[in-house]
């Protein structure tokens, strides 16, 4: 996947995640609302199972958005990194 294409599902995973997470808030503090503003209303198991189902979206979000963070290429160096040198040692 190019540098362009992580840095979007990055961002997407970064957004859904927040998005799903504040819902989720939500729906706990206020219990007379409806999570995603009725989106989930078609899910089995009333409001326990629209937590679930958000809290499965968070963590998926979640790890897609941290994979394609992992999988772009570093611009700078890490800390103690010799630029490339390795060292040779004594020997």
């Amino acid at each position: 996947m190019r540098k362009g294409g992580c840095t979007a599902l990055e961002a997407v995973g970064m957004v859904i995640a927040a998005l799903a997470a504040q819902g989720m808030i939500r729906a706990l503090l206020n219990q007379g609302s409806e999570p995603l503003w009725g989106i989930l209303n078609g899910v089995p198991g009333g409001l326990t199972g629209q937590m679930i189902l958000l809290g499965l979206v968070a963590l998926a979000a979640a790890v897609s958005g941290g994979w394609a963070h992992t999988r772009k290429e570093p611009t700078t160096g890490r800390a103690g990194d010799l630029g490339g040198v390795r060292d040779r040692g004594t020997t």
